[in-house]
């Protein structure tokens, strides 16, 4: 995404402050918060100047920011069939950080919202099946010797 020089500090500057915070916070809700102003961040940008990369950043920010709040509130309510794990909040965090990178050094921003999906995807029942599945084939392959 290449962004004018000044778009992109601002940008990248509340992406850092989005990552810190989802970092440092404790509550998966309030993680949750910070993720959901990347959408706002990049809602701005648009607003600025008009990026294709920008145009699917938003959507993309905002079906995995309800997705994955969707199951944390389930999660919440006592509905732990389909686990969040720390890890993919850790996963969530990297990809925001993809995100910022690609942003500074001009790149697609394409593999950083791959990854963002792939949280937001495993959250779901079927992402959590589909995952259960592939891991149960692969553990079936393996060899006696290993």
């Amino acid at each position: 995404m290449k962004l004018p020089q000044q778009l992109k500090e601002d940008v990248n500057n509340e992406l850092s402050f989005i990552i810190k915070r989802m970092g440092e916070e404790p509550d998966i809700g309030k993680k949750m918060y910070y993720y959901s102003a990347v959408k706002g961040a990049f809602e701005r940008a648009g607003r600025l100047y008009y990026d294709r990369e920008i145009q699917v950043v938003t959507p993309i920010v905002d079906i995995t920011y309800a997705l994955i709040n969707d199951r944390i509130n389930h999660i919440k309510i006592g509905d732990a069939t389909v686990p969040f794990s720390d890890s993919m909040l850790t996963q969530l965090i990297e990809g925001l950080v993809e995100l910022k990178q690609a942003i500074n050094e001009d790149k697609t921003v394409y593999p950083a919202i791959e990854k963002l999906m792939e949280v937001a995807y495993l959250s779901s029942g079927p992402g959590f099946y589909t995952r259960s599945f592939i891991d149960y084939i692969q553990s079936q392959r393996k060899s006696p010797e290993e």
